[in-house]
Order: structure tokens, then sequence, then C-alpha cells
């Protein structure tokens, strides 16, 4: 057997000592590494609405990324979860990938569109309320040398206008002068704002079918307000003539029954509200209604 001597024992261990070291310094270096770098910073700088009507309201937010290390980082891609009442009510994702370079800045835009019609139908509470908070949670993937792929959460809170259409309807036809020939009459219109600021209303484009025969159509032009939470109503003198829509027409005039009525046309409306401004309706109502005299 050979016979180990206490110089190879030496060696042996020296070497052993050796590779502990390196394996050691390997380590610290990796470590060291990752304490220079650092994750990406990202922060909301904006939001907003950018548009708002009747239907719906756009949201813009500005997010800001950046990037602090002394080499560039790629942002993989985010998710979004917006919030309403606590619920969620509309996610997504965008997968884009964007490199930001070393100590550098760089901004995303994420707009969100929210309809007021699918908004009243999944919280029926908001229909009675004329604002509403949100909160908008955002994740960032990001991959990082070092670090590998990190995850960086945000939100976001806030809240906006919850807006309902204006209601145009028939209140009244009234009887004012009847002949052989044809009728003077009132056609009283109503205007109700739900909302919480007020409107005027500049201008009426209609027409009137009454038993599926049209009646009369019309352009009013005048300067009607109409209060936040109030109705209005104007009243529209309009003439029949039997020539025109037939002399049967005259027996409506003498009974007493329904008449079944379709009353359609637009409205356009001026408001205090600086993204709605100037805004044009249509509208479209039928039922029954009888002439008053």
């Amino acid at each position: 057997m050979e016979r180990i001597t206490g110089s190879r024992v030496f060696t042996i261990i020296c070497l052993i000592l050796v590779t502990v070291f390196l394996n050691s310094c390997s380590m610290l270096g990796d470590l060291a590494g990752k304490a220079k770098v650092r994750k990406p910073q990202v922060e909301f700088a904006g939001g907003k609405l950018d548009g708002l009507s009747f239907s719906k309201a756009n949201f813009l937010f500005d997010l800001k990324i950046r990037n602090p290390n002394s080499m560039g980082v790629k942002m993989a891609g985010f998710d979004y979860d917006f919030f309403i009442n606590d619920n969620s009510f509309i996610k997504g994702r965008q997968d884009k990938g964007i490199e930001i370079e070393a100590q550098g800045e760089s901004t995303v835009q994420l707009p969100i569109s929210l309809g007021f019609v699918e908004l009243y139908q999944t919280f029926q509470s908001l229909r009675d309320q004329d604002r509403s908070t949100y909160q908008i949670n955002c994740g960032f993937s990001f991959d990082v040398p070092v670090l590998g792929v990190v995850n960086i959460p945000v939100s976001k809170t806030g809240d906006f206008p919850l807006l309902k259409l204006p209601k145009v309807s028939l209140d009244a036809l009234r009887l004012r002068n009847l002949s052989l020939t044809g009728a003077d009459l009132e056609l009283r219109v109503g205007l109700t704002n739900p909302n919480a600021f007020s409107m005027m209303m500049e201008r009426l484009q209609y027409q009137l079918e009454i038993n599926e025969t049209r009646w009369i159509s019309g352009d009013a032009r005048e300067n009607t307000q109409i209060m936040e939470k109030g109705d209005s109503f104007i009243n529209i003198p309009i003439s029949i003539s039997f020539l025109e829509v037939g002399r049967s027409v005259y027996k409506l005039f003498t009974g007493n029954d329904s008449l079944n009525y379709q009353f359609g046309g637009n409205v356009d409306l001026a408001t205090s509200v600086p993204l709605l401004g100037q805004v044009n309706l249509p509208f479209d109502r039928s039922g029954q209604i009888k002439i008053l005299r």
C-alpha cells in the first residue's frame, strides 16, 4: 500500500482550501452583482377623463417607468384591472415589449373606455348616483439582467361623473281650432334632465305620426333651460291640413279615443360640462295619447 506523506496531505488540504476560497469569491461576486442591480420603478404620472358623452367615459392613464440601473432592461408587458365599487369591471393585458435604456425613463399610456349602459346593468345602485369612485391596479413584468423576471404592482384611485340620458317625451296634444279643412293644435314636449348639471335646449327637430299617418314634422329653435334633476316643457303650435293627411283624420278630432303615436327626431343641447359641450341626441318615443280640448 502506498504511504501518504505529510507533504502530500498538506498539498491536498491547500487545494481544497483554494477551491473553497474560489467558490466563495464567485458566490460573493454574484451577490455583489445582484446588490448593484435594482428593480425598475413604476408610478402613475397622470390620469384623466379624456372624453365624455352620455354613452361612455374615456380614461387615459400615463404610467412612468424609470430604470435606475447602468444597463438596459426590457418591459415584457403589463396587465390591468379596473374596479368600480370594489368590484372588478374591466380587465386587460398588453404584451408589447419596451426597451428602457440605462438610467432612462419611458411613459406608457393606458386608455380605458367605460360604457354607461353596461355599468348601470352591472351596478344598478349607481343609477341614482351622480359620481362613482374607481381603482385601477396594474402589474408590470420586467426582464432584468442578473435578477431575472421581476413583477412590480402599482395602483391609483379616483372618481368620475355618472351621466344619464336626458329624455324627450310627448307630454300633451291639445286642440286649439277645428275646421272642415284642417286643425290647429299645440304640441307640448317634455324635457327631463336626470343629471346633476343644467342644460340648455337650443333646437328640436321632430316628426309626429298618429295611427301610422305622418301628421307633421318641424324644427323648433328656442333656448329652453333644463335645471339639474329637473323638467322643462316647450309648447309648439302645429297645423294639420286634411287635404294632406286625409279627410278621415277629421273623425279623430271629434272622438274621444286614445291614439297611437310615434314621436321622434333630434335635440341639440348645450351643457356646462367642458368635455360634453354641445350634444346632439336622437330620440324616439311611442305610446298612446288623447287629444285634449
